[in-house]
């Protein structure tokens, strides 16, 4: 019993020393300033050629050099297709949790059409679209390492059917 309340208390003790020579942690509503990853998971609301507006997942990632410069890639899925994009994230801070952002890159999409009405035997045809990606938003800091966005995304040109190139997303990003 002697030996396992000394490791305890021992244990406790070095806990403590290692508590007290850590650095001072930032105060929590401090903006970043050091580089840090950072993944997120958002919703978009894609337009479809006489199909209405639909709720489509979206996955993204970056690397934030600092708070005001990140560079991020993403992908959204279109359900008959995809977006993909790689682009510069300029930041403008407002307040100290709120900011505005616009992003510029490129975008890969890939879109199926559906055949025609008249052939419904058709094969459905694949559309395969790189060109110019932009995007503007706000986004606001919960906490430090938990931001909420809510921005419109333009994934490359006009598209005559099919998912359509205008998507508006909210989304939540993680820093770690």
């Amino acid at each position: 019993m002697r030996k396992s309340l000394a490791v305890l208390v021992s244990g406790y003790a070095l806990a403590g020393l290692a508590h007290a020579m850590a650095p001072a942690a930032p105060e929590p509503d401090a903006p970043r300033t050091a580089p840090q990853a950072y993944a997120g998971l958002g919703v978009g609301l894609v337009d479809y050629s006489g199909g209405g507006s639909k709720a489509s997942p979206k996955l993204f990632g970056g690397y934030e050099f600092t708070n005001k410069l990140a560079l991020e890639a993403g992908g959204i899925d279109f359900k008959k297709g995809y977006g993909l994009y790689i682009a510069v994230k300029p930041t403008v801070p407002l307040t100290e949790k709120l900011s505005v952002y616009g992003k510029v890159g490129v975008a890969k999409s890939r879109r199926e059409i559906l055949p025609i009405a008249a052939l419904p035997a058709a094969p459905l045809v694949r559309k395969n679209d790189t060109g110019a990606y932009g995007a503007f938003g706000l986004q606001y800091s919960i906490t430090p390492n938990t931001v909420v966005t809510a921005e419109y995304e333009r994934f490359g040109k006009k598209k005559e059917s099919g998912a359509k190139e205008d998507v508006w997303t909210l989304a939540l990003k993680f820093f770690f």
